[in-house]
């Protein structure tokens, strides 16, 4: 490792990762975890991004001897935190059904066999001193943040009506229902039969009409909506305009039947009038095939006549000169 200009040149380690270097990880986040919210109420803490914060986390493991780099750390804490949560609603969801009486979910994670545990989904190589130090780490920053919310890292006070003082509690108990507006005048007819009612509780009041008519307004945007108009007017017209469009879909259901039944039955024609063209080309060439025969059959017998007539006519000839030669 060298140090140029402030940028350290590491050669990080590759692999699986051991145990000694998980633990360190672990250790690593639970000082980061008490690092930022120490430094919660600063601007600095606030807006530092998460790329420096597992850059923290590189430098502490890189100083305890685990040569990982951050994306390598941020990667295996990732896979830490889901297989523990598996293994700790497992546990939960087991010890919520021992409560209960019941005991078909089985054993705990800690005492099945790697088999069982790939079957029911859950991590087959969390290792016991791996999964407590989860655990603390994860309580601790949850009882860090009891009592409040936490906005980038920045826990907020709820203020709680019980630690209001009690003129500040009434008012505030009382003013939503002050601002309610005044029931509307019942009529005299209404006024009797209510008479005979036992009286309202003095704090209920009726609701503002405001929300039926807002939930109207809302409503009412939608009613000249293309579906509802496609729908009113089916309901309106379902005479006319279901029989003209069943009638539409009709004479195009038999024009598309009439069309490829003529396509049919042109192919057809054109498939047998190709078959009458191969016949007839067949039939040709055993014609010229024959004739080709029957020439050569008569030129071979007109040639054998002809060499025939030859010899004849040499033997014709010797014997010729034969008679006229003296003796």
């Amino acid at each position: 490792m060298a140090d140029q200009g402030g940028t350290l040149l590491r050669d990080y380690r590759k692999g699986n990762w051991t145990v000694q270097e998980t633990m360190v990880l672990i250790e690593a986040k639970k000082m980061d975890d008490e690092r930022r919210m120490k430094r919660s109420g600063e601007s600095e803490g606030r807006s530092k991004p998460a790329e420096l914060r597992w850059k923290w986390v590189e430098d502490y493991c890189w100083r305890k001897g685990c040569l990982r780099s951050q994306n390598q750390c941020n990667d295996k804490w990732d896979n830490l935190m889901r297989d523990y949560k598996k293994v700790r609603d497992y546990e939960r969801r087991l010890a919520d059904q021992k409560g209960d009486g019941n005991n078909e979910e089985g054993s705990s994670y800690w005492k099945i066999e790697k088999s069982v545990r790939k079957e029911k989904n859950l991590p087959s190589n969390m290792l016991p001193q791996i999964y407590e130090a989860l655990v603390e780490v994860v309580e601790r920053k949850g009882a860090q943040r009891v009592g409040g919310y936490a906005v980038e890292g920045r826990p907020i006070n709820v203020v709680q009506p019980s630690s209001l003082p009690p003129p500040l509690l009434q008012h505030h108990i009382a003013a939503p229902i002050s601002a309610l507006p005044p029931p509307p005048p019942i009529p005299a007819a209404a006024a009797t039969a209510a008479a005979s009612t036992p009286p309202p509780l003095p704090y209920s009041q009726p609701l503002p009409t405001t929300m039926c008519d807002s939930s109207d307004s809302d409503t009412s945007e939608y009613s000249d909506s293309p579906a509802k108009r496609r729908r009113r007017g089916g309901e309106g017209s379902s005479g006319t305009a279901g029989g003209s469009n069943s009638h539409e879909v009709g004479s195009a259901i038999s024009k598309s039947a009439s069309i490829i039944a003529e396509a049919i039955q042109a192919c057809e024609e054109r498939e047998d009038r190709r078959h009458r063209d191969l016949l007839s080309l067949h039939e040709r060439r055993l014609k010229i095939e024959e004739s080709n025969t029957e020439i050569n059959r008569q030129g071979m017998s007109g040639l054998a006549d002809a060499i025939n007539n030859l010899a004849n006519s040499i033997l014709a000839l010797a014997a010729h000169n034969n008679q006229s030669t003296p003796k």
